[in-house]
Order: C-alpha cells, then structure tokens, then sequence
C-alpha cells in the first residue's frame, strides 16, 4: 500500500491525520451467509416490540448470560439457551426514579447505568438507585448537550471510566471547531475528560443534515475510540499518542446527498434526502480482533425502487491493524454485538415473532494476502 500524507492541523489537542489508499490487491466480496456458523435464538413476549441488539456477555460463576437494557426495563437471558430467565422494571419515579425516557445504559454483572435528562444514574440490577450524577456543560460552540446513544453509539466501559457519545442532532458551523465529543466519566471520583476529535472541512456540506451529520463510535479494548462519520470513507482512530483517519470504504459508490431545510415561522424543518448512502455503526470483535462497519449504499426507498436502483448494505470489514479484509453483502440493515465465542448479528424474526435470530460469524475466513 502507498501512504499519503493529509493537511495536519493544530488545535487543543493535535490531530494528526494520515490516510491509507485503497489497496491495488482484490478485496473479497462475500455474502452474509458464508460466515455464519451458528444461530442464537433470544425469547421475546408479545409485549415487548423489540428487544434490540445491543447485548452484554456475563458470566458469573459456571453460568453464562446476555443482559440488555430496553428503556426501564433490564432483561437477563441465559446463554447459549438464550431464555428470558429475568425481567426487572425500573421506576420513572419516586426515591428510586430514573426518568421516563432513557437516552442509554451500560450494564456489567452488579451495575447499571442509565443516561436520563443529562444526568447518569447508577443502580443495582434489582431496581434500586444508588447515585445521581450531573453531566458536564458545554461551551457555546457545541450549542446544546445531547449525550444519548443514538444512532447505534453505545457507552463504553474502560476501567473505571465511562465513555459517553454526546451526539449531534445536526452539525451547525460551529460544531466544526469543536472537539470534545467524546465524554470519559470516572464513576470512583467523578472526574471529567474527552477523547476529542473534529469533524472535518468537508461537513460544511452537510450542515443540518439529521442523517449524515451524526456520527457513530465504539471504544475498543485496546484504548481506541473509532468514529464513523456518515459521509466520509474513512474511520477517525481516537488512540492514547495520536489520532489518524484510516480507510474504511466500499469498491461500491456511496452518494452522499444533503438534504435542505425549510423555515416555518419560528420553526425550522429538516429535510434529509433518504435517498443518500451513508455509513452507520462501527464495532469491534475482540475474539476475531476485526472492526466491523456497516455502509448503506443504497437504501431501500420508493423512489430509488422506481430508478431500479435495489437496495444495497454492505459490512466493511478491517483487520487489527485498520487493513480493509473483506465485504460482506448484508440482507438489510442491521447490528450485532459481540462475546467471547464470536460476533452475533441480528436477523430478525426467521420461525416467529416469539424469538429473535442472531447468528455467530466466523471471520477466518479472511484471507489478508488474497
């Protein structure tokens, strides 16, 4: 591969940026289905629409677990037979309130964690509430806090540290000099940091954008923080000495198209195209140690239909040194989590509504020198 070196700019923390050119080598295009090795089927009650994809592994003892949280509500399923063994309520209100709109949550094996109303609550696994903590103002370049999960950014635990996307509805100009996107909470003593990043020049074109403005991370275990941004091609790598934009786009043409706004009075109304590709969530699967992400190429729209234009989604798939491995051809969009015996992805409801299908992948497969 030839490396070439990109405009480095200085700010408060250095960025420093470096690109990696596709590669001249073919990259192997697979289909999902070459990958699976095994399928996990989740319980689901009639009550409950969806259960999501966001999983946490636990063991605890001899015994293995997946634990999600689904707004007020903390789910324990037992693993691999994958029954609902637990299902624990939270109050909106009351001594042991955590609000009544959850924006995120991490568990492990004795704490939750919920972001609510700019606040992270920590309690037990039983429906109590132990603390209350107040998140962190911002300066006036960041215009207004949004610390949530949306979008597929899910909070991190890195030893005694939080890590919590504040993520943007939209960019406005002055969130491009502005970096501190990235929250790292100490849950012992309250300290405050960030792993910073900007987004780039080019976002000017996307400007009140609600679809490729906000972007998506995950922390990995090795200290880096991985930021996708919807219309770029390459991933932002937050590490502890430096940060560099790595390539992580598709053989595919991805059409990044902007959408408008229209004024309304005193209200503003925003109209993404829903025509655009766009990157989405980015993860990372320590067993098979690959970055996962997920590119929209073409979403599955009337007027795209109408155009023959078939719906496309694509896994780009990046090897432990940020080298572009493989596509995978995706049936729809989806999302996946990961446990010590490989990376489980979401397909639905393949037998009934009562269960939910996720299936292991196995990324041996990869073959770096094809």
């Amino acid at each position: 591969m030839r490396i070439c070196k990109l405009l480095v700019f200085l700010s408060f923390t250095l960025f420093g940026i470096s690109c990696t050119e596709k590669s001249t080598k073919e990259i192997p295009v697979l289909d999902l289905k070459d990958l699976i090795v095994d399928t996990l089927y989740l319980e689901k009650d009639t009550l409950t629409k969806d259960i999501g994809s966001d999983f946490r592994y636990i063991k605890k003892g001899g015994e293995e677990f997946l634990l999600t949280s689904i707004q007020n509500r903390l789910m324990e399923f037992s693993y691999p037979e994958g029954e609902l063994i637990r299902d624990q309520f939270y109050f909106a209100e009351g001594p042991d309130g955590i609000g009544s709109f959850i924006s995120g949550s991490f568990v492990d094996d004795s704490t939750i964690w919920f972001l609510s109303n700019n606040k992270l609550i920590e309690a037990d696994l039983f429906g109590k509430v132990r603390n209350r903590f107040d998140l962190p103002e911002v300066s006036e370049l960041r215009l207004a806090a949004n610390y949530s999960t949306m979008h597929g950014n899910r909070i991190s635990r890195s030893g005694e540290d939080l890590i919590i996307a504040d993520v943007p509805y939209v960019i406005k100009e002055p969130n491009l000099d502005y970096d501190e996107w990235i929250l790292k909470f100490n849950t012992q003593n309250s300290k405050i940091d960030h792993l910073k990043f900007r987004y780039p020049e080019s976002y000017k074109e996307y400007l009140d954008d609600p679809n490729l403005g906000p972007y998506n991370s995950t922390f990995t275990s090795s200290g880096h923080e991985i930021i996708s941004l919807p219309a770029s091609d390459s991933l932002i790598v937050n590490g502890e000495d430096e940060i560099k934009m790595v390539y992580a786009g598709l053989s595919d043409r991805m059409d990044f198209l902007p959408g408008n706004t229209i004024q309304n009075g005193e209200w503003i109304a925003y109209h993404p195209n829903e025509n655009s590709s766009k990157y989405s969530w980015v993860d990372y699967d320590p067993l098979a140690q690959v970055y996962l992400r997920q590119a929209i190429v073409t979403t599955d729209t009337e007027e795209n239909r109408i155009q023959g234009r078939k719906p496309l989604t694509k896994l780009v798939i990046l090897d432990s040194a940020f080298k572009k491995s493989m596509e995978v051809t995706l049936p729809f969009p989806t999302r996946g989590f990961s446990t010590p015996k490989g990376y489980y992805l979401n397909i639905g409801y393949p037998h009934s509504e009562d269960e939910v299908a996720f299936v292991r992948l196995d990324f041996s497969k990869i073959n770096t020198s094809y």
